[in-house]
């Protein structure tokens, strides 16, 4: 396992002289007091909307959301947004590595040139990691939007589904689906794109010593994105269930212990879960990591 050394820039800062001459002082008082008169900037009062403008800002706003939410599920912008998993796809281990890896700079590089298209309107999901392209047609792009066998309200997700499948089967990896998978390995979504094949662990010093740089730096995640599988004992499944979460943040507290966790679940792709490190701790089946690709 490679050590992880965070270093941290000390700020020093210099009191400024904050006196003010007398000079200063019979100056300002004899600023012109005119200033401060209200027809000077009459037109920065903030104005009073009707109910109806109210109403028309309100309606403007959710026709633009709405517009974006349709953008983002029908054409890919190299941003991973929104995928929410489908209730039989199964691929909960993909979505979290796509979840993860964008948290930091090298992923959010590797899935803004991953996909094209042409003038067809077919799509080209070029895998850096192996050099190797998969064309997915409009058609089977159109057709897997309607099937709960994969993702929905994200073009980019559902691409890397599409794509990942067609791969698995044409070399027989992980039986030829994308249902269930480790978290690291030449199979995973950052081996093919980046040909990093990561790490898996059940061991908590690994694990903490990866959370504890992560959390180091909370904007890029120490160019680490990590997935994990938790025991999913909630009431509605009908069995037990391993689920695999994405990563997001972690958080230290002040002697630079882990103390919590921020995890996302492709369920729900719209909202954060805060857990405390015990919880995280306790649930934990399974760790995966991947450090940035050497450039």
């Amino acid at each position: 396992m490679s050590e992880f050394n965070v270093s941290f820039s000390k700020f020093n800062t210099k009191q400024m002289d904050g006196s003010v001459s007398q000079s200063q002082i019979s100056s300002s008082s004899t600023t012109d007091v005119s200033i401060f008169s209200a027809k000077e900037f009459p037109d920065d009062a903030p104005k009073t909307l009707t109910k109806e403008e109210i109403k028309a800002q309100k309606k403007k706003q959710k026709e633009e959301e709405k517009a974006e939410k349709k953008r983002i599920a029908n054409t890919p912008d190299g941003v991973i947004q929104r995928g929410k998993q489908g209730s039989d796809a199964g691929d909960c281990w993909l979505l979290a590595q796509m979840n993860s890896m964008s948290k930091t700079d090298w992923g959010k590089e590797a899935f803004k040139n991953a996909i094209t298209n042409d003038e067809e309107g077919n799509y080209n999901v070029h895998f850096k990691g192996i050099n190797k392209d998969i064309k997915i047609t409009k058609k089977e792009f159109d057709k897997a939007k309607g099937s709960s066998n994969y993702s929905s309200g994200d073009a980019d997700v559902l691409l890397y589904e599409l794509a990942v499948e067609r791969h698995f089967q044409e070399t027989n990896l992980n039986n030829g689906t994308i249902r269930g998978n480790d978290l690291a390995g030449e199979d995973s979504l950052q081996y093919l794109l980046t040909g990093r094949k990561g790490r898996q662990t059940k061991q908590e010093q690994e694990m903490e010593l990866v959370l504890k740089a992560m959390g180091s730096d909370p904007e890029n995640n120490n160019g680490i994105s990590a997935t994990y599988i938790y025991h999913d004992n909630h009431p509605d499944n009908v069995a037990d269930m391993n689920h695999a979460m994405s990563v997001q943040q972690v958080i230290l507290d002040e002697k630079g212990n882990v103390d919590k966790v921020v995890v996302l679940d492709s369920y729900s792709p719209n909202e954060t879960k805060t857990l405390s490190y015990k919880a995280f701790k306790n649930d934990l089946k399974l760790f995966g990591y991947v450090t940035a690709p050497k450039e």
